[in-house]
């Protein structure tokens, strides 16, 4: 996936690799958020080890990003959480930007499928390793 400037959004960054990663593959203007204080703190503390610019880390949950839009956001959260938040993101993320869900079980695709299709979102790639699922979804509306 080509990162390069694009605004990048890491919910549930725990210790913020997706974002350092985004951030050595060029994009900009990356957020790093968790609700645990735990996670903000090695995620700060990884940021500052890797030398990476452009990354702000916050800590708290989906009320931090409304009114910022996003090229691509990533979200390795629980499916309760992530029911509940996906209407969000998808009114957080630029027309044709990017959702990658993960953190749930195979058995919970149903579930977030269908709010992510309500969303606005469009299925475009999924994968499966040990039951756990990656959902890829692209923002058509």
């Amino acid at each position: 996936m080509d990162l390069h400037g694009k605004t990048v959004l890491d919910m549930g960054c725990g210790t913020g690799i997706l974002a350092i990663l985004s951030a050595q593959k060029g994009a900009k203007d990356i957020c790093a958020i968790d609700i645990d204080e735990w996670s903000y703190n090695n995620s700060l503390e990884n940021i500052k080890l890797n030398v990476v610019k452009d990354v702000r880390v916050q800590l708290g949950d989906k009320q931090l990003i409304e009114n910022r839009f996003y090229n691509i956001i990533y979200a390795n959260i629980n499916k309760n959480i992530l029911t509940a938040d996906i209407p969000v993101y998808a009114a957080n993320i630029h027309q044709g930007g990017k959702l990658l869900l993960s953190g749930f079980y195979k058995e919970d695709f149903d579930d977030i499928n269908e709010i992510a299709i309500a969303s606005g979102l469009k299925l475009t790639n999924q994968r499966e390793k040990n039951n756990w699922l990656m959902l890829s979804y692209l923002k058509i509306n």
